[in-house]
């Protein structure tokens, strides 16, 4: 009897391994049957941005070679400049995106401005709208991520997770088993989204596939929008708010670096409504004239930037960002903000 045990125990550990390689044989199947599918309905793989990803280029800024060229702003930033030719126009310098969509970087300044071990430059793209004290902290919850929860093991799980998704459709988790057995219910489909990220966290739009009129639509009500649900303020209150920049410049200056502020280029609605709640004379100019210890530019001032099309009033397709990156620096060097 125990002879008899002993050899069905036996016959059952031989077998496991044969289990284990059907398993893993059938799951790689079904995942490139499904990563075939949603190829075949024209998705592809995409980074997914996040704070995570922020977190690990925020830590770049300390390290590597080069003066750090702090990148900050919303989506003008993140999806206008091109890292590639920033870097070939700008060898001296290691660029780092900062910028997030959607959110105004005063917030990411101030931590720069704190961080004793940041010496080198910032460009902050910044419209009048995102110096308004309510919009001050919306890149915060980044900046805590980055100071309290972001780790070696979160850089090394980051990193690998950038591979997949660079890799693969279903790394993202819009075509998770979740998300699928939702729409299976509801009939909707998956998002399509037309901005393509890299791991440096710059994005592309295409606006071949994107309905351009619905865009500036989206753009221009946003803006309204925003600033229908703003507390009074005023070009005085503005400028006077702003005050604590002159601390974070000065810290950032003190240890050898520098602050340019840039207002990227608008056109159509969104330049008419920002010009009529925010005139350039009684914000941007006198924004100039209060804070000498910083550089500034207006795109509205350098006619080869401000003739670049933007599809939605806001925005540049990403076959125009080589050109454009390449002119803003060129502008940049010529006024001498930075060193070629």
């Amino acid at each position: 009897m125990p002879s008899s045990i002993s050899s069905s125990d036996s016959g059952r550990t031989r077998s496991w391994p044969a289990i284990w390689l059907i398993a893993i044989v059938l799951a790689v199947t079904i995942c490139a049957a499904v990563e075939a599918h949603w190829r075949a309905h024209g998705f592809r793989s995409n980074v997914l941005d996040s704070r995570q990803l922020w977190a690990q280029q925020r830590m770049r800024v300390d390290r590597g070679r080069g003066i750090a060229l702090a990148l900050l702003g919303a989506s003008r930033t993140e999806y206008g400049i091109d890292l590639a030719s920033l870097r070939q126009r700008l060898p001296r310098y290691r660029p780092v995106m900062l910028a997030v969509n959607a959110h105004y970087p005063l917030a990411a300044l101030r931590d720069l401005a704190a961080d004793p071990d940041f010496h080198g430059v910032v460009l902050c793209d910044l419209d009048a709208l995102g110096y308004l004290r309510p919009f001050w902290d919306m890149q915060q919850p980044y900046v805590d991520y980055y100071h309290t929860q972001w780790t070696p093991s979160w850089n090394f799980h980051r990193t690998l997770l950038t591979h997949w998704q660079r890799a693969a459709v279903i790394a993202n988790p819009e075509f998770g088993w979740k998300q699928s057995l939702l729409r299976a219910f509801t009939g909707a489909a998956p998002f399509r989204d037309y901005v393509r990220y890299h791991a440096n966290r710059s994005g592309d739009i295409d606006y071949r596939e994107v309905d351009v009129a619905a865009s500036k639509r989206h753009f221009a009500e946003t803006l309204e929008g925003n600033i229908a649900h703003l507390p009074p303020h005023g070009a005085q209150r503005w400028l006077a708010d702003l005050a604590p920049m002159h601390a974070w410049i000065a810290a950032i200056d003190a240890r050898g670096g520098s602050v340019i502020f840039y207002q990227s280029p608008l056109s159509g609605l969104q330049r008419e409504t920002m010009q009529r709640v925010f005139p350039p004379a009684e914000y941007w100019d006198r924004l100039i004239a209060a804070f000498p210890e910083a550089h500034f530019l207006d795109a509205d001032d350098v006619p080869e930037l401000a003739a670049f099309p933007l599809p939605d009033d806001s925005h540049l397709d990403y076959r125009e960002k080589p050109a454009y990156t390449d002119a803003l620096a060129r502008v940049l060097i010529e006024r001498g903000f930075v060193q070629r």
